[in-house]
């Protein structure tokens, strides 16, 4: 327990102060130190992922686990045994059965991934050098309409926009799937996805959106209302459709780029799709390949008339960059942002005792943050439980659809026209007007 007791001792020392240059400085005593950069890895690496939350640890477990001699087996076993079985939780509380209470919560908050040290990956980065902790990055894509002229001439891709949530997968080293949100967090218990991806090729990430299956014929925001729920939920997670768009070997996905082309991929994924019977995984096909332009409005006019949310335009021959980029365009009718929820207001009328609206803030062309209110869009449960839980949506980043956003006539500040309640984002933290 060597290495638990050093790290037990770094914790607390990192901790006492607030001290940015002070925990650098902290930090550096431990270059030489390769026991405890493992540890610091298996902490914040955004693709090792254990499977234990707070919730499976007040589980009832009966069978006796594999015993751990050290912090370095047990971290080695989560790294290799990552979907929160019972066997998993019963090895991780045999190896803290003894321990002192502090230990004990040191090894959770390790196991659990959600042990702070007011330290994030760039400042690891900058002292134990570039590349120890590794970015966890999507491609993201900018607006069509502010790029119009930057497809012009080219050859591109046109493909449904799903309103779905963004899901990374990515195979571990002895072949177990997990998928994370644009954000890097896992989504755990995806049972049937689970199984049907073993089938995939494992030395590639694919990207694509969960969006729940049905049959019926269901608004976009109302779909992506309920895909959230099941998402969200604890436990098993079934009737989700993985929609693939993209895939990437591993390796370029750590390095942050792939040069192969647009078209490339999306090929590779349609081939390898096409030869499996996967109920659950769907390759998302290619609705128009050229460099006419007009087929970009056509075809967005055609899937929003069916209610879908619009297209993607992906140029053919362009790379995959994990940031946002141009060669990625969305196409949409109705604008959306993620906003901030700043405070709350009750409603009158119909809407007393209820939510009315909510003031967000949202950034503006010019840089700076503005305020509106948005009062549309909520369903009457959502005025209810937030007008109860007030907590619950103040502080939160939601998502808004809006028509456009202009500047006012009587000052220098910005409105949003139109803005509407689409749903709560706790997959994301920050405002984006993307």
């Amino acid at each position: 327990m060597k290495t638990l007791a050093r790290f037990a001792d770094f914790y607390q020392k990192i901790n006492a102060t607030s001290s940015r240059l002070a925990k650098e400085a902290i930090l550096a005593e431990y270059r030489a130190d390769d026991a405890l950069q493992e540890v610091l890895k298996f902490l914040f690496n955004p693709f090792i992922v254990t499977g234990i939350s707070a919730k499976k640890l007040t589980k009832a477990v009966t069978i006796a686990g594999q015993p751990c001699g050290s912090l370095h087996e047990l971290l080695t076993y989560f790294q290799a045994h990552n979907t929160g079985r019972d066997e998993d939780i019963a090895v991780l509380r045999q190896f803290t059965a003894d321990l002192p209470a502090e230990q004990q919560n040191l090894v959770y908050g390790l196991i659990k991934k959600d042990l702070t040290l007011g330290a994030n990956e760039k400042t690891l980065n900058k002292v134990f050098g570039a590349g120890f902790i590794p970015a966890f990055n999507v491609m993201l894509a900018e607006k069509y309409g502010e790029n119009q002229d930057y497809v012009a001439g080219k050859k591109f891709i046109i493909t449904e926009k799903f309103d779905g949530v963004r899901c990374m997968l990515i195979f571990n080293d002895a072949g177990g799937p997990t998928f994370f949100s644009r954000a890097g967090k896992s989504f755990d218990d995806l049972i049937e996805l689970s199984e049907e991806v073993q089938k995939l090729d494992h030395q590639l990430v694919y990207d694509g959106e969960l969006l729940l299956g049905t049959d019926q014929k269901i608004d976009s925001a109302d779909l992506y209302r309920m895909t959230v729920k099941v998402t969200a939920k604890d436990g098993e997670k079934r009737g989700l459709i993985y929609n693939v768009f993209d895939a990437l070997p591993k390796s370029d996905l750590l390095a942050g780029y792939s040069a192969i082309p647009c078209q490339r991929r999306k090929a590779m994924v349609s081939k390898q799709l096409k030869k499996l019977t996967l109920p659950h995984v769907k390759n998302v096909p290619i609705l128009y390949s050229g460099t006419d332009v007009k087929q970009i409005d056509t075809i967005c006019d055609e899937y929003t008339n069916m209610g879908r949310e619009g297209v993607m335009v992906n140029l053919a021959d362009a790379p995959y960059e994990c940031k946002r980029t141009k060669n990625l365009l969305k196409v949409k009718r109705f604008n959306a942002a993620d906003v901030r929820v700043l405070d709350w207001e009750e409603g009158a009328g119909a809407n007393q005792g209820k939510l009315g609206a909510v003031t967000v803030e949202f950034i503006a062309p010019d840089g700076k943050h503005y305020q509106c209110k948005v009062g549309s869009g909520f369903a009457k449960e959502e005025r209810e439980y937030f007008f109860a839980n007030p907590s619950a949506i103040v502080g939160h980043i939601i998502e808004i659809g809006y028509f456009e956003l202009s500047k006012n006539q009587n000052d220098d500040g910005y409105s949003l026209r139109f803005p509407t309640f689409k749903c709560l984002r706790d997959d994301k933290d920050e405002i984006s007007m993307h």
